[in-house]
């Protein structure tokens, strides 16, 4: 398994992303934009990246999860990161 791909998969365990979840940019994008099949409340995604995730992918995947967070803000399941380690929004 690819670097980018773990990190993907990683981040589909946190939400428990359905089956359809592709390990792709495109797929984490829209699996981050719904989290319908959650309960509703908080979601606390922790993001460590790989040690050998390339630089490109890391910042991609940092960018939507920032996005995540800004957009799932006022909504039923309010995204925060824990950026290795530390809690932000």
């Amino acid at each position: 398994m690819t670097p980018k791909r773990s990190a993907i998969q990683s981040i589909y365990a946190q939400v428990g992303a359905l089956d359809w979840a592709a390990p792709n940019l495109d797929a984490l994008a829209d699996v981050l934009r719904d989290l319908g099949w959650l309960p509703t409340g908080p979601v606390v995604i922790d993001w460590t990246p790989p040690a050998r995730l390339a630089e490109a992918d890391r910042l991609t995947i940092e960018a939507l999860l920032r996005r995540s967070v800004q957009q799932s803000a006022s909504g039923p399941r309010p995204i925060t990161v824990r950026w290795n380690g530390t809690i932000t929004s």
